[in-house]
Parts: structure tokens; C-alpha cells; sequence
């Protein structure tokens, strides 16, 4: 079975089922998995911190990211 064939199998089914599959491949993934940074991934991130160090005011809560999102789909 190809990736494309078990990725058309699994959108078929049921969203709940979907997220069951979601969950148990994320659950077999070693614990260091993707940890790895490039430069630019750390200097992003620590520029990012900076920001928030910054300016902590100005990050959005859950709900107001959103609806900023809901707000750009329009």
C-alpha cells in the first residue's frame, strides 16, 4: 500500500476515526522525534521570545487569534 493509498483510505472514514488514527501514529512517534533545529529555526525562535520579552501585552489570546482567523476567511 502506497502513502497516497492509506491517506485515501483514512480520509473515507468518519472524522473521530480519522483523529483515532491521528492520535495512534502520533503516539508511536519516538519521543525525540522533529526536535532537531536548524539555525534559522532557533534564531526565529529566540527573536520570537525577545518579542514577547518585549512586549508581552501583545500577544492574543485563543479567542481572539480566532476570530482573526474567522475574520480573514470572510
Amino acid at each position: 500500500m502506497t502513502v497516497e493509498q492509506a491517506i485515501s483510505d483514512i480520509s473515507a472514514l468518519p472524522l473521530e476515526e480519522q483523529l483515532l488514527v491521528v492520535q495512534a501514529i502520533w503516539d508511536r512517534m519516538p519521543q525525540d522525534a522533529g526536535t532537531t533545529l536548524t539555525d534559522q529555526q532557533r534564531a526565529e525562535l529566540d527573536r520570537r521570545l525577545e518579542s514577547y520579552r518585549a512586549n508581552p501585552d501583545s500577544l492574543l489570546t485563543e479567542s481572539q487569534l480566532r476570530e482573526q482567523i474567522r475574520d480573514a476567511r470572510s
